[in-house]
């Protein structure tokens, strides 16, 4: 007996080192924030994101070359194989003359300056500008979304984990009270009902633990998958679920002037409004005189043999204007797209105010189930503890024949019952925190 019992331990002893060693093979528990850059580097909703802010930082660019002096140089090479002839009739008789020479090299300098354009520059700058915002809001709010999903999976998971753990525990303390029974029964101490029931018990549990197994790894399956990582990575987490968050959660008035003020779906509509608003600028510009500064000049080569060192064949010309542009009457096409342009407007200023509603509702609700939970999780502080006397208590009672087997399987599923619920109060502080910190738009930051 001894040696099977020393042989066992051997196997376990080598089983826990190679799984230690295969864990280390494959790296160190991941934390949440681990999980978060590594979604981060993954998630391809923020590449696309990324890439529209970078889009619309050159947008801005290319608004503001608008209003910058515009300089193009020209340069044009003719060769004529047949020049144009022209017929004249004179007193002396028909003559004939070509027009033109066989090579022609001509070089063009241009300048444009637009000196007035109705406001327009600026207005279509300002658009720009808001659309660059507008974009790295996008961004800002897909980074706090994977954040936040990564988050509460890894809450589901901690969860999962802990609860398969907490069934273990119940496990172990049923088989440890079948094995009391047993020993009872064989002294005729107890009946046979009291056995049947301790086997029950151990029946049930070994279902709860592993049903609550797979849903561990059902757990690990989604965390793997927001993770980017593949399905058949061996992961593990470290860490416990949250219980800190830096917002002030005294009163939730201060938390509603915060959220107006930091959460991205406001501030990229918001920014939306100012571009709907200069985009109306824009098309009231079209209606106004267009003023610009414009400057040539040209040197030309001409001469039917390609020598380019003769001064003579060299045509030099410069020439400075200031072109007015005036619209008159375009079928009111500017009128149109004004009033199109401002109803936009007031469509964006409207959904801005529906947003902020919105926003107001969520973090009103954020913030009283926060406080929900954590009056939850306060009543439940000391419940274990009371649980675990209880089963001890119990135990004695029973071992000592004064106590019966179902005060036992009562204490061991209130004790079970307890551990359930604090694991379930955590997980939902974590979650509420989450969700707070999501609805005031600073998760993360």
């Amino acid at each position: 007996m001894v040696e099977g019992w020393w042989l066992r331990g051997m196997v376990g002893v080598c089983c826990c080192a190679w799984s230690a060693a295969a864990g280390a093979q494959e790296g160190a528990a991941l934390s949440v924030e681990d999980g978060v850059r590594l979604a981060l580097e993954q998630n391809e909703s923020l590449r696309i994101a990324h890439a529209q802010t970078r889009r619309a930082q050159a947008q801005v660019v290319e608004q503001r070359a608008e209003g910058l002096p515009q300089l193009d140089l020209g340069l044009n090479y003719t060769h004529n194989w047949v020049l144009p002839t022209f017929v004249f009739d004179t007193p002396q008789g028909r003559n004939t003359v070509k027009i033109g020479t066989d090579e022609n090299l001509a070089g063009t300098l241009r300048l444009r300056q637009s000196l007035y354009a109705g406001g327009g520059v600026r207005a279509g700058l300002r658009r720009a500008r808001a659309q660059e915002v507008q974009a790295r809001e996008a961004e800002r709010l897909v980074t706090q979304q994977v954040r936040a999903e990564v988050e509460e999976r890894f809450c589901a998971l901690l969860h999962d984990q802990e609860l398969a753990r907490v069934g273990d525990l119940a496990l172990a303390r049923a088989r440890a009270n079948l094995g009391q029974v047993e020993a009872l029964r064989q002294a005729g101490r107890v009946a046979d009902y009291d056995l049947l029931r301790a086997q029950v018990e151990v029946a049930n549990l070994c279902s709860d633990s592993t049903q609550a197994h797979t849903r561990r790894e059902v757990a690990a399956l989604a965390l793997k998958q927001t993770l980017g990582l593949p399905l058949d990575h061996a992961l593990a987490v470290a860490g416990s679920f949250r219980d800190q968050t830096h917002l002030e959660l005294g009163a939730v008035e201060p938390l509603v002037r915060l959220g107006m003020e930091q959460r991205p779906e406001l501030r990229q509509q918001a920014q939306q409004v100012r571009s709907r608003q200069s985009q109306v600028k824009v098309e009231q510009a079209r209606a106004l005189p267009q003023v610009e500064f414009q400057s040539t000049g040209q040197m030309q080569f001409q001469s039917n043999e390609f020598d380019l060192g003769g001064d003579d064949t060299w045509r030099k010309n410069w020439s400075t204007a200031l072109a007015l542009q005036v619209p008159l009457f375009d079928g009111l096409r500017i009128h149109a797209r004004v009033a199109q342009a401002a109803q936009e407007a007031r469509s964006e200023e409207a959904t801005l105010a529906k947003a902020r509603r919105v926003a107001e509702l969520e973090i009103h609700q954020a913030w009283m189930e926060l406080a929900e939970v954590r009056e939850r999780l306060q009543a439940r502080q000391g419940i274990v503890d009371q649980a675990e006397k209880g089963l001890q208590v119990a135990e004695a009672r029973y071992a000592s024949g004064v106590g019966t087997q179902l005060e036992i399987l009562d204490a061991h599923l209130l004790l079970l019952q307890a551990q359930t619920n604090q694991l379930a109060a955590r997980r939902d502080q974590a979650l509420a925190l989450v969700r707070l910190e999501r609805a005031v738009g600073v998760l993360g930051e």
